[in-house]
């Protein structure tokens, strides 16, 4: 849960706010279950790594007309 609301968080200021209540909760979870703290810090500096963007594939595919390759061929 501490990473999704961390990954959740790196959306903007809005979702932090909002995620706030998230992260509290889990934090007073790992205290009464006496988890260490540092891991959860871990886990929300590793979500708040941006992913890298996405490029477009140059590859086309086959189009509406292809109907496989024959066997007999």
């Amino acid at each position: 849960m501490d990473t999704l609301a961390g990954a959740l968080a790196a959306l903007g200021p809005e979702a932090a706010q909002a995620l706030a209540a998230v992260t509290a909760a889990t934090a007073d979870v790992r205290h009464i279950l006496g988890l260490a703290a540092s891991d959860a810090q871990t886990l929300a500096a590793d979500a708040a790594v941006p992913m890298r963007s996405r490029q477009a594939s140059k590859r086309r595919g086959l189009g509406p007309g292809f109907q496989g390759i024959r066997p007999d061929c």
